[in-house]
């Protein structure tokens, strides 16, 4: 009987069940594969749900007739996978051990090596990707700064790779993952002590909201 799946600290069972079960059948896209993977790796939580997954899934192909998958179609279907991965470029030297692998071979260098952005103050962002409606972003947070407060037109993943934060919903700390939607309309504060690190995929793009978002509206309208 596998474990129910959680979204992280706080969060209820069911938002992450999808993306575990896509994960588990290898239909994500890239950068959110490499999400789930890196969750997994950092936090034993729904590691018993996947195996169940994947061992039922594993069940029913040997029951099926599955033709063999040619050499050149399999190493696409994995470049797909692994987007941003060694392939073609020298792996670091040195490994960040606050990044899991699947999330190493997409940044290609330590946390403290990436040229970050400014975002506002106490924050810094470096996008990774972002086509096709799909964002994929780290973010760096100061000791109890907070992201502008705004709601979403898709789907926001958040996994935690250093330090914690809150957002009224959820208190999420290393490993753990949030899940938002258009329904939440959150404020996301980093730990008063520690700051954080995070790694984010979305899907669509995000609305702000509250009193900065409702200036920089007025603004845009004139």
């Amino acid at each position: 009987m596998p474990m129910t799946p959680m979204a992280g600290r706080e969060g209820g069972p069911a938002p992450i069940r999808p993306l575990l079960a896509g994960y588990a059948l290898g239909s994500l896209e890239p950068f959110m594969h490499a999400l789930i993977e890196s969750h997994l790796i950092l936090s034993p939580k729904n590691r018993d749900f996947v195996r169940a997954m994947e061992e039922a899934a594993g069940a029913e192909i040997d029951g099926m007739s599955v033709p063999s998958m040619p050499h050149a179609a399999r190493d696409e279907v994995l470049g797909a996978i692994y987007a941003g991965s060694w392939y073609g470029r020298p792996r670091p030297e040195k490994i960040d051990p606050d990044v899991p692998e699947p999330l190493m071979r997409l940044i290609g260098r330590e946390l403290d090596d990436i040229p970050w952005r400014f975002y506002g103050p106490g924050l810094r962002e470096h996008c990774l990707h972002e086509d096709e409606g799909v964002t994929a972003q780290l973010f760096k947070v100061k000791p109890g700064k907070a992201l502008p407060q705004h709601t979403h037109n898709g789907l926001e993943v958040t996994l935690v790779l250093r330090g914690s934060y809150g957002d009224g919903v959820g208190a999420y700390r290393r490993g753990d993952v949030a899940i938002a939607d258009e329904s939440v309309d959150h404020r996301p504060v980093a730990d008063p002590r520690e700051g954080c690190v995070c790694f984010a995929v979305t899907e669509g793009p995000v609305r702000l909201t509250g009193p900065v978002g409702r200036l920089i509206e007025l603004v845009l309208r004139r």
